[in-house]
């Protein structure tokens, strides 16, 4: 058996001591390691702005494809079924490129008598149906709400799937955000603007 003897003790303290200190010393791969450790952040922030930017964009198109419906209904004495249809055509164009499959409209005309009671002339859903009951109380912005005068209410909603990083366990994950925009418009030609089929 071999014996260890301190003169062969104290080389390999010596050869150990020596790499030790040329491993401290060598500053190779150290920018690898710096990205590695900062790259994950970095992309998580950039996905993440970049969604949030989107998701505002979004919400901007919604609003004026509101406020392009509310304008278009708005600039006639009478509508039709047939023409609230096409208005769904329309706020999709608005919306383009943006996704807006799953968009959900409605159209309603308010009467506001000489009490300030806001009252629902007729109303229209994009499914054809009423989306609210004719003679039904409804509300209107307090600064609109003014005696014996007509409004056109638009009311467009959009489920929006924003693409998010989470810190807890779940990691990356789906949100639901569900934007909605409301306009509120007077006639342009006449006092007021009928529906002729809807009820």
């Amino acid at each position: 058996m071999a014996k260890i003897t301190a003169a062969s003790s104290t080389g390999f303290l010596t050869r150990f001591n020596a790499t030790l200190r040329r491993f401290r010393g060598d500053r190779e791969g150290v920018g690898a390691v710096e990205f590695a450790l900062i790259a994950p952040v970095l992309i998580v922030l950039y996905i993440g702005s970049l969604e949030v930017s989107v998701a505002m964009s979004v919400n901007k198109k919604l609003a004026r494809a509101s406020s392009s419906v509310a304008d278009l209904v708005t600039q006639k004495d009478s509508v039709n079924k047939a023409y609230l249809a096409n208005m769904v055509d329309v706020a999709e164009s608005v919306m383009a490129p943006f996704k807006s499959s799953g968009l959900k409209l409605k159209i309603t005309a308010i009467s506001i008598d000489a009490s300030k009671k806001a009252t629902v002339v007729w109303s229209w859903k994009d499914d054809g149906t009423k989306a609210y009951a004719t003679g039904s109380q409804t509300t209107v912005p307090s600064q609109l709400n003014i005696a014996s005068t007509f409004l056109v209410r638009t009311e467009l909603n959009l489920n929006y799937d924003l693409f998010l990083f989470s810190s807890d366990d779940e990691g990356s994950q789906m949100r639901h955000l569900n934007m909605g925009k409301t306009y509120h418009l007077r006639p342009r030609v006449a006092s007021t603007v009928s529906c002729s089929d809807c009820g």
